[in-house]
C-alpha cells in the first residue's frame, strides 16, 4: 500500500489521555486514536507493557498502521504482539489500549514529560496490563510449565529442605535453564518495566500464544532463592526478576493507607543501577512512579542529562534539609565526560546493587532509606541510627555547581588498610606510632577495630547495634587462629583482609603485634570455639564482615588522632574527616589545587564520631566548604 501522508498528533491537554482501538485487519492494520479526560470516567482499557527494540537491537519503525487516511509508523517489536492478537482472535474485539509509542506523541517533549508523570495513574487504572515477553522459543513453554509446578509447590506443604531435595536431581537442570532463558529476555532488563511490573492489579505475562501470572512469577522465584546449589540464584537473570519482586512486595506495603513507610526515589535508583535505559534521565524518571514522593520530581524532557541529575541532587538537599544524597556520588562517580560536580551521583555508572549501599541507607532515616526485606520494615527503636551531625539541619547554599556547606573538619586519613584493589598505606602520624596512657589499651584498640568492621550494627540493614562480646570474642578467634597458624577453617576473604592489615600501626604496635600482645597466652581458649562463618547469615560478624569489606568495598584506616575507621577503597592518606551539618555520617574531602575548594570521596566511619560526640569537642571549629 502506497503511503501519502504521515499521521499528525492532535495535542492533548493536561490531564487527558490518549487510546487507540484496531478496527480492520487485511492488507493493512487500521486504527483510531481518542482522546478521554482522565479526571473522568474513563472506558476499559488495557496498558501494554513492552520492550521497544527487539533482542538487543535499536529500535526501529518499518511498520505503519492507518489512522483515518494518515500513516502511523509504530515500532518492530509491536509486530509480533499484533499477530499474537490475531491468533487469539482479540486483535479487532473493541478493546480499547494504551500503547506509549502509540498514544503519545514522542516527538513532543512537553507531552512526554506530562505522560511520565501520570503514568503511575496510568497503569493503575488500566483494567489489565499485558507484558509482552516476545514470541514462543525452543524453550519459552517449559519455562511456564515450570513456574506453574513452582507455584503449585509454593502452596504445598514442602519444608525448605524438602524443596531443595526434590528440585536439586538432575531430571530439574533442564528446567531450570529454560527458567534462566525465560527470564533473561530484554523485558526484564529495562527500567522503565520495573514499574509496570509493580504498579498494576492485574498484571499477565505473555509469551507467544502462552501466558502466567505475577503471583505464579514471584512464587517460582521465592522458590529459587531457597535453592543455591541449582546455579540459577547466581545469574543476572535471577537478580532482575527478584529485585522487581522485592519491589513489588515492598510499594503494596508502603502504599497501604495509615502506614507511616517510605519508598524514596534515591533507594530506588541505587538499586535499580545495573538496569538498562535507553535515555539516562529515566534512570530516575522510570522509577519516580514507584516513590512514596514521587511528586517531587520534575520531569521534564528538554534538560539534559546532567541537568536532571543535579536539580535532582539540590531538590533532595532542599526538600530534606540534609547532605546524606551527597555520600551515593562516591558510589556513582561522574562519567567521562560529564559536567557533574563530584557531589552529585551520576546514576549512568552500572555497580553491583546492594540492598544498603552505604550507612546513609540506614533504616531509621526515610528521606534515604533502602529496599530492605518488607519483613523488615517494622523498625523499632528508631534511636538506633546514625548521626554524625545530631539534628543539625544542612546549612547549604548552591553556586552554579558547587555546593557551599557547613562544618568542621574532625580528623585526617592516616594508615589505611590494603585490598585487592589499593595498596597498603602505613600510618605515620604521631598518635599512630606513640603510645601514650590508657589510649592504648589493648582490649580498646582490638575493640574498636572490630566495631569499625561491622560499622557498630549487628545486622545489613543497620537497625541494632553490634553485640560486642559475642562480635569481638568471633572477631578475635579468627584472627588468633591466622597468628598461630591453626588448622581450623577460617574464610578466604578473612585471610586475605588480615594479610593486608596485619602490619597496619595503630598507637606504635602493629595490628598483629596487638593481637599477639594482648592473647598469645589465651590461644587454646579461643581455638576450640567455632564462630558461624557462613556469609549469608547476615547478623553474625562474618556476616557482617563479608557485608562490609566483600560487598561495600571498605577497608580499615587510621587517623592522624588516633582513631580507628573504615573507609572507601579510592580513600588517600590525607583525606580530611568532616562531619558536615545535615549529614548522618563523617564524609571524606579532599583539597582540590584551590585550597578552598574540595571534592567528595566518600562516607567514613570513624569509630567514637557517629552519634555527635564530635560537636561536643573544644576542638569542634565550624567553618564553610565549597565541594565542586
Amino acid at each position: 500500500m502506497e503511503q501519502t501522508n504521515s499521521y499528525l498528533y492532535h495535542p492533548v491537554q493536561p490531564g487527558q489521555l490518549r487510546l487507540c482501538r484496531f478496527l480492520q485487519d487485511g492488507d493493512y492494520l487500521s486504527a483510531v486514536l481518542k482522546t478521554f479526560s482522565a479526571d473522568r470516567l474513563l472506558p476499559h482499557y488495557n496498558a501494554l507493557s513492552y520492550t521497544w527494540a527487539l533482542h538487543r537491537t535499536s529500535p526501529t519503525k518499518s511498520l505503519t498502521i492507518q489512522i483515518g487516511e494518515q500513516h502511523l509508523p509504530v515500532l518492530d517489536s509491536l509486530q509480533p504482539f499484533f499477530q499474537t492478537l490475531r491468533l487469539k482472535g482479540t486483535l479487532l474485539d473493541g478493546t480499547w489500549w494504551w500503547i506509549d509509542s502509540i498514544c503519545i506523541d514522542q516527538t513532543n517533549t512537553r507531552e512526554r514529560g506530562e505522560h511520565v508523570q501520570r503514568m503511575k495513574h496510568t497503569y493503575q487504572n488500566a483494567h489489565k496490563v499485558i507484558v509482552w515477553l516476545g514470541e514462543q522459543s525452543d524453550d519459552s513453554d517449559y519455562a511456564i510449565d515450570f513456574i506453574q509446578f513452582l507455584h503449585r509447590m509454593s502452596r504445598a506443604s514442602y519444608t525448605d529442605g524438602d524443596m531443595r531435595t526434590i528440585l536439586q536431581k538432575d531430571q530439574y537442570h533442564p528446567k531450570w535453564i529454560a527458567l534462566r532463558n525465560f527470564f533473561l529476555r530484554k523485558w526484564w532488563t529495562r527500567m522503565w518495566t520495573i514499574q509496570e511490573f509493580v504498579i498494576p492489579s492485574s498484571i499477565s505475562f505473555w509469551c507467544g500464544m502462552r501466558n502466567i501470572s505475577r503471583t505464579a512469577v514471584c512464587a517460582a522465584l521465592w522458590i529459587a532463592d531457597r535453592c543455591n546449589s541449582t546455579g540459577f540464584k547466581d545469574t543476572i537473570a535471577f537478580h532482575h526478576a527478584w529485585n522487581r519482586r522485592r519491589a513489588w512486595l515492598l510499594y503494596k506495603i508502603v502504599h497501604k493507607p495509615g502506614k507511616d513507610l517510605s519508598l524514596s526515589l534515591l533507594a530506588l535508583a541505587a538499586y535499580f543501577c545495573s538496569n538498562e535505559a535507553t535515555d539516562d534521565r529515566d534512570r530516575l524518571y522510570g522509577l519516580n512512579a514507584l516513590s512514596t514522593e514521587y511528586r517531587a520530581l520534575n520531569i521534564n524532557y528538554s534538560w539534559s542529562v546532567d541537568e536532571v541529575y543535579l536539580q535532582f541532587t539540590q531538590s533532595f538537599i532542599t526538600q530534606h534539609k540534609s547532605l546524606d544524597i551527597i555520600s551515593f556520588a562516591s558510589l556513582f562517580s561522574a562519567s567521562a565526560g560529564s559536567s557533574l560536580p563530584s557531589w552529585v551521583p551520576d546514576w549512568r555508572q552500572r555497580i553491583q546493587p546492594l540492598v544498603v549501599p552505604l550507612m546513609v541507607s540506614q533504616s531509621s532515616g526515610n528521606h534515604v532509606g533502602s529496599l530492605r526485606p518488607p519483613g523488615t520494615l517494622e523498625y523499632g527503636d528508631k534511636s538506633i541510627r546514625y548521626s554524625a551531625s545530631k539534628t543539625r539541619a544542612a546549612v547549604y547554599e548552591f553556586k552554579g555547581s558547587s555546593l557551599v556547606v557547613r562544618g568542621s573538619i574532625i580528623d585526617v586519613v592516616d594508615g589505611l588498610a590494603g585490598s585487592r584493589n589499593f595498596e597498603f598505606v602505613q600510618s605515620s602520624e604521631p598518635h599512630s606510632t606513640q603510645c601514650s596512657g590508657a589510649a592504648c589499651s589493648l582490649t580498646d584498640i582490638l575493640t574498636s577495630v572490630c566495631r569499625s568492621l561491622v560499622l557498630d550494627r549487628k545486622d545489613r540493614y543497620l537497625r541494632y547495634t553490634m553485640p560486642t562480646e559475642q562480635f569481638y570474642y568471633d572477631f578475635i578467634c579468627l584472627c588468633l587462629r591466622l597468628i598461630s597458624e591453626s588448622p581450623h577453617p577460617v574464610p578466604k576473604e578473612f585471610q586475605e583482609w588480615f594479610k593486608w592489615t596485619r602490619l597496619l600501626r595503630i598507637h606504635r604496635n602493629s595490628f598483629e603485634n596487638i593481637l599477639r600482645d594482648g592473647y598469645q597466652a589465651d590461644i587454646d581458649l579461643f581455638l576450640n570455639s567455632a564462630p558461624n562463618q557462613d556469609e549469608y547469615i547476615q547478623d553474625t560478624f562474618c556476616g557482617r564482615f563479608f557485608d562490609t569489606v566483600k560487598r561495600m568495598s571498605l577497608r580499615l584506616m587510621t587517623s592522624r588522632n588516633g582513631r580507628v575507621g573504615m573507609v572507601p577503597e579510592k580513600a588517600v592518606k590525607g583525606d580530611l574527616i568532616c562531619i558536615l551539618f545535615g549529614c548522618s555520617v563523617p564524609v571524606l574531602l579532599r583539597r582540590t589545587e584551590h585550597e578552598d575548594q574540595f571534592t567528595i570521596a566518600g562516607e567514613c566511619f570513624l569509630d567514637g564520631c557517629m552519634v555527635g560526640e564530635a560537636l561536643g569537642q573544644r576542638d569542634f571549629l565550624e567553618r564553610t566548604f565549597c565541594i565542586i
